[in-house]
């Protein structure tokens, strides 16, 4: 994909992230994604955006990074929440998958990926509190 947005325009850089993800290129949404919110670093759905994207080339960590800042700015924003479980969730179940293969580490991977599971928990939880689908308790 070739850019040409105006140079000031994180709104047009955001659009084009998002297309670019639509069409599965990755590393342009990247690109684009990260130029709008150079621009406004505020941007919280580019933040949310490009969590999606890194999650789906399963840079977990990184992905986490970001809807913690999108937490951050909106504490509201109940798809940040509901993404970020999503990351935690596929990034426990990336450790069982290595733990199978790595017998030595088990233990720790599997230890691990239990405490994303919770974590991922309790960012449904607050989604779904947010999103109104559940009282908080």
């Amino acid at each position: 994909m070739i850019f040409y947005m105006g140079a000031g325009d994180h709104n047009s850089w955001y659009s084009a992230g998002n297309e670019s993800a639509k069409e599965g290129n990755h590393e342009d949404a990247l690109i684009a994604y990260d130029k709008a919110l150079e621009l406004d670093p505020n941007h919280v759905s580019a933040w949310n955006n490009k969590g999606i994207v890194l999650s789906r080339l399963e840079r977990f960590e990184e992905s986490i990074v970001c809807y913690d800042k999108a937490i951050e700015l909106d504490p509201k924003y109940a798809n940040a929440w509901y993404n970020k479980a999503n990351a935690l969730r596929n990034f426990g179940q990336s450790l069982i998958d290595k733990a199978n293969d790595d017998r030595t580490n088990a233990p720790k991977l599997v230890n691990r990926s239990i405490a994303l599971f919770d974590s991922a928990d309790k960012c449904y939880d607050k989604g779904d509190v947010l999103s109104g689908k559940k009282h908080e308790s």
